[in-house]
C-alpha cells in the first residue's frame, strides 16, 4: 500500500485485503468472546509473511480506535504462557541431545529459589512420568519445559529470543519456560516466522520502501533472509508443533483443506492472557485476548478454547486461493528417512 506524506512516498507492507479480513475477524471475535462470557474486552492480531518479514495485517485492538488509540499489537507487553515453550524446545533440539521422541521426566520437582522453593505444577495438577517431548508439547505439560530449560540454560533461551528479534525485558528465571516474560504480539509473531521459514530471518517491518519527491530511494527494506537457526532443529520443532494442532491443545486450528499448520496455545495461570501463535509456510499469525487493566478473564478462558477458533477463521480466509505448501525439510532429515526405508 502506498501513501504520501511531507514529500515522501511510503510503501507499506500491509495488504489491504488481508487487513480487511483481520479487522472483520477481530470484530467477530470480540462479539463471540462477549457472547461466551469470556470477560475479555481486547484482542490483538498480527500476521507476517515469514518469507519476507513483511507485516501483512495488524489489529491493535477492538471497540473503536476513537475510544482508545493504544496499539496492543506493538505496545502491549503481556505474559505469553505456554506459547513461550517453543523457544525452550528449539534450544533443546539445537543441542543435538534431544529430539521430538526423546523422553523427558514429567514428575514433581522442587527448585531452590532464594530462601524458598519454586514448585511448578502442570495445568491439571497431575504428572505423567516419562513422556516424549512430542507428547509433552501437544498437551502442554509444564514440568518437561522447565527441566529442558534448566538443562540448556535459561541464559541460552534468552539469547535465542534476542536472536529471533525479541527485545522486551527478559530475565533467565526458572519460570521463563512457562511464559513469565512480558512480550508484544509483534515480537512473538516475528519470532515464530523464523520457525515457519525453516530458520531464515528477515527483518520484521511494516515499511517496504520510501522514496522522496524526486523518486530517490530513502529507505529500502527489500527482504534479505539470513539463516540464523539450525534447519534440522527447526524442522524437528515444527514437526512437534504440528502435533499440537493434530492431537493436542490446538486441534481447533486445523484447516479444512489439510494445509500443514504448526502452533502453540498459551494461557496464563491467572487467566489474564490467552494466546494462539501458529504458522503455515505462508503466514505466521499471533492472536492475544485479555483486558488492558490486567483484570482476570473468566475461569477456563484458555487459548485452545477461545483464541484458536478466531485464529482458524482468519487463516481460512487469508489462505483462500493460495496453493498448499509444505514446511521446509532439510536434506539431512530427508537422507535419514530414505535410509530408514
Amino acid at each position: 500500500m502506498w501513501c504520501s506524506k511531507g514529500g515522501l512516498r511510503v510503501q507499506t507492507t500491509i495488504d489491504l485485503r488481508l487487513q480487511d479480513i483481520a479487522e472483520r475477524t477481530a470484530e467477530e471475535g470480540r462479539i463471540e468472546l462477549q457472547e461466551r462470557g469470556a470477560y475479555a474486552n481486547q484482542l490483538a492480531l498480527v500476521a507476517i509473511d515469514p518469507r519476507t518479514g513483511y507485516v501483512k495485517a495488524l489489529v491493535g485492538g477492538v471497540g473503536g480506535f476513537q475510544k482508545n488509540q493504544f496499539n496492543r499489537a506493538v505496545q502491549a507487553r503481556r505474559q505469553l504462557g505456554s506459547s513461550f515453550k517453543p523457544f525452550v524446545y528449539y534450544a533443546a533440539f539445537a543441542t543435538g541431545r534431544y529430539g521430538p521422541d526423546s523422553i523427558v521426566d514429567d514428575s514433581p520437582m522442587s527448585i531452590p529459589d532464594g530462601d524458598e522453593y519454586y514448585v511448578p505444577r502442570n495445568y491439571d495438577g497431575t504428572f505423567s512420568g516419562g513422556i516424549t517431548v512430542r507428547q509433552a508439547v501437544a498437551v502442554s505439560r509444564n514440568i518437561p519445559a522447565i527441566r529442558l530449560g534448566l538443562d540448556v540454560g535459561m541464559e541460552n533461551v534468552v539469547a535465542l529470543c534476542r536472536k529471533l528479534g525479541i527485545n522486551s525485558p527478559m530475565l533467565p528465571v526458572v519460570s521463563l519456560p512457562l511464559g513469565s516474560a512480558d512480550l508484544t504480539p509483534m515480537e512473538v509473531t516475528g519470532a515464530y516466522a523464523v520457525f515457519a521459514s525453516g530458520g531464515y530471518k528477515s527483518k520484521t517491518t511494516m515499511i517496504a520502501r520510501v522514496t522522496d519527491r524526486h523518486g530517490n530511494v530513502v529507505l529500502d527494506n527489500t527482504p534479505k533472509p539470513e539463516l540464523i537457526l539450525d534447519p534440522v532443529a527447526v524442522a524437528d520443532l515444527t514437526d512437534t508443533l504440528r502435533g499440537v494442532v493434530t492431537n493436542g491443545t490446538g486441534t481447533g486450528a486445523q484447516l479444512p483443506d489439510g494445509r500443514p499448520v504448526a502452533g502453540k496455545t498459551g494461557t496464563t495461570s491467572d487467566f489474564r492472557d490467552a494466546w494462539f501463535v501458529g504458522y503455515t509456510p505462508q503466514f505466521s499469525v499471533a492472536i492475544w485476548i485479555g483486558n488492558d487493566d490486567y483484570s482476570q478473564m473468566a475461569d477456563g478462558v484458555t487459548g485452545g478454547e477461545f483464541v484458536v477458533p478466531i485464529w482458524r477463521r482468519f487463516m481460512e480466509r487469508v489462505h483462500q486461493g493460495l496453493p498448499i505448501e509444505q514446511f521446509p525439510v532439510p536434506s539431512e532429515i530427508t537422507t535419514k528417512e530414505e535410509k530408514k526405508n
